[in-house]
């Protein structure tokens, strides 16, 4: 057995033995399986003797997660199976009980509404920051987090989120710093960073900056099947026995195994060929960023955001580009990658799109990608009628738990009769696409007014559940 593969040399023996298989799943090692799936069925497989126990792990998944947290300079590993959100949730189960008040950003992942509900943790949010030109998010700043925690002695954790989806990291170390003079930890879902830790010249992992947690979506930036993902902690994570009975009890009784096994194959690459790999996708990336801002009407944001202060470190693997000189949205350019091109994109706004690389894209994928925007450049020159203008939206009344909120029952009222009232669903503008609005929160006439303004203006809504926002849901 290879002893740096656990998992997936268990899984190879275990097919090699021609086992008769009375024991799930069902399809007895690929029997009535499409084609295509069947070598991964061959090793789907349950906790037979000799796979160990994903909940109380004493061999290969142990040894697996071992070097995994060696691999990413963590105190511990754990594996998840079904996505960072997981890992978010535990954290939330494992650091905050009923009523607790945890500092966050308003744009987080919807995963951390979920941990509010799951664990009863009210949220303080820090206040967001639009930059003028995308109209987006992109970092937290650390003197909002020391307004929050002077004006908030009973805040007991700090959850924030670098990098951000646009590849912009906060200066975690500085936070941390901050963090430790009141005595909180900071808690970082890294869901996009899970490759930082194999190049110097990528952004430092937020564990080597003095986070106490960090969550990495893996299947994002590593060679790992969809829904792999990661939860690491520093040595002397405070609530350990909690983590790992949250871990276990918001995880399946039957782990994927191919899926395990790709997590631990992708680290041995990652420790192979990742230095390697980051380091010419790094070079492709600064030599097409430049190529790209030499397109007339396109911009690559790169270089500006190198030059402020609140931004620490920026993904090269993240292409965030604007149209300013282009009669087309962002939403009609994917469209037109898309139809056209056959290019995918990860995000459109109004105003930008968003092109996520990987360490094993080559050149010619960078080649195609730009080729195809030099075209659609050239039959789209020229400005647009006008813009929406970006707003931050009004700070958050939040009088109820998010817990609380889901558990309470609901009715629709007409937007216009809704005033101080509770809202009972989240409503997010696009953009900037921070929610204007989450369960438990006062629909205050600031919020009215700003949801009318973004209704007339033709923006994005996301998230209620009558899109047109001619009625919302109230808490009863």
């Amino acid at each position: 057995m290879n002893d740096q593969i656990p998992i997936y040399s268990a899984l190879c023996r275990y097919r090699g033995e021609e086992n008769l298989r009375l024991h799930m799943p069902g399809h007895a090692g690929g029997r009535g399986v499409n084609e295509m799936l069947q070598s991964i069925a061959t090793i789907d497989v349950t906790e037979v003797g000799g796979m160990d126990d994903f909940h109380l792990p004493q061999g290969i998944i142990a040894e697996s997660q071992r070097l995994m947290a060696q691999t990413v300079g963590a105190g511990e590993s754990f594996y998840l199976v079904n996505g960072a959100s997981s890992g978010i949730h535990a954290l939330f189960m494992s650091t905050a009980a009923e009523g607790e008040r945890i500092l966050l950003p308003r744009n987080c992942h919807r995963s951390f509404y979920g941990g509010m509900v799951l664990s009863g943790a009210m949220p303080v949010y820090i206040p967001s920051r639009i930059d003028d030109q995308l109209g987006l998010e992109l970092t937290v700043k650390v003197s909002e987090i020391e307004k929050c925690l002077l004006q908030d002695p009973d805040i007991i954790t700090i959850f924030i989120t670098s990098p951000s989806y646009f590849g912009t990291c906060s200066d975690i170390e500085s936070i941390t710093a901050l963090a430790g003079q009141y005595q909180k930890d900071v808690l970082v879902d890294e869901a996009h960073g899970g490759h930082f830790p194999f190049h110097k010249d990528y952004p430092a992992p937020a564990l080597a900056q003095g986070a106490m947690a960090a969550v990495n979506g893996l299947h994002k930036t590593w060679p790992v099947l969809n829904q792999g993902a990661c939860l690491h902690i520093a040595p002397g994570f405070p609530e350990h026995a909690r983590l790992r009975q949250a871990v276990s009890l918001l995880t399946t009784t039957s782990p994927s195994y191919p899926l395990l096994a790709s997590m631990e194959l992708a680290r041995m690459f990652m420790e192979q060929e990742g230095g390697y790999r980051l380091e010419q996708a790094g070079q492709w990336s600064e030599k097409f960023k430049e190529k790209i801002n030499q397109i007339k009407g396109l911009h690559c944001h790169h270089e500006e955001f190198k030059e402020r202060s609140d931004i620490k470190g920026i993904d090269p693997l993240k292409v965030l580009i604007s149209m300013p000189g282009l009669q087309v949205s962002g939403y009609q350019m994917g469209n037109i990658l898309k139809e056209k091109y056959h290019i995918q994109l990860e995000m459109e706004t109004e105003h930008s799109i968003l092109a996520m690389f990987s360490l094993l894209h080559d050149e010619s994928d960078w080649e195609r990608f730009y080729k195809a925007l030099q075209e659609v450049a050239a039959d789209y020159a020229g400005s647009k009628k006008g813009s929406l203008r970006i707003e931050s939206p009004p700070a958050a009344k939040v009088v109820l738990s998010p817990r609380r909120a889901f558990q309470s029952t609901k009715k629709q009222v007409k937007l216009a009769e809704s005033l101080n009232l509770i809202s009972g669903e989240m409503i997010a503008v696009y953009p900037p696409g921070i929610p204007c609005l989450l369960p438990g929160e006062t629909i205050t006439e600031e919020v009215l007014d700003y949801l009318h303004y973004m209704i007339d203006s033709g923006a994005r809504i996301q998230g209620p559940e009558e899109p047109t926002l001619k009625n919302i849901l109230v808490i009863d």
